[in-house]
């Protein structure tokens, strides 16, 4: 957990609930994918965020061939690589933590991404 050693449950759910919150409105406002299920993974100094149904249905059908499935990779890859500073400030502000890396990754066959983050104390 990354609140301590006096963290709850309740508070590793509450810390859950505001990634998710602020993964979802980065993700809808910066990179224009709207997740259909997101899990949010919290662990002593990091967080992986899964974000299921996340490509459009033209992408799931290109994606069926390989060039297709690179090429959407590296669209997402790139946008996250240019936009992640309005998520890591959207999170610090409302974590007492820094977000010192992040990185992205799209499964566009299936249609599936993860975020990977990273924290440093604050």
């Amino acid at each position: 957990m990354m609140e301590g050693n006096n963290s709850t449950e309740k508070d590793t759910e509450s810390l859950s609930s505001i990634i998710a919150r602020e993964v979802c409105s980065y993700g809808s406002e910066q990179m224009g994918i709207y997740p259909k299920k997101v899990s949010v993974d919290v662990h002593e100094q990091s967080v992986t965020v899964t974000l299921e149904g996340v490509s459009h249905p033209a992408e799931l059908e290109l994606a069926k061939k390989q060039l297709s499935r690179s090429m959407i990779q590296e669209m997402y890859t790139e946008l996250f690589n240019v936009s992640n500073s309005v998520l890591h400030s959207r999170l610090e502000n409302n974590l007492d933590k820094t977000v010192i890396r992040s990185f992205f990754t799209v499964d566009p066959q299936y249609g599936s991404a993860v975020i990977v983050l990273f924290f440093g104390l604050k």
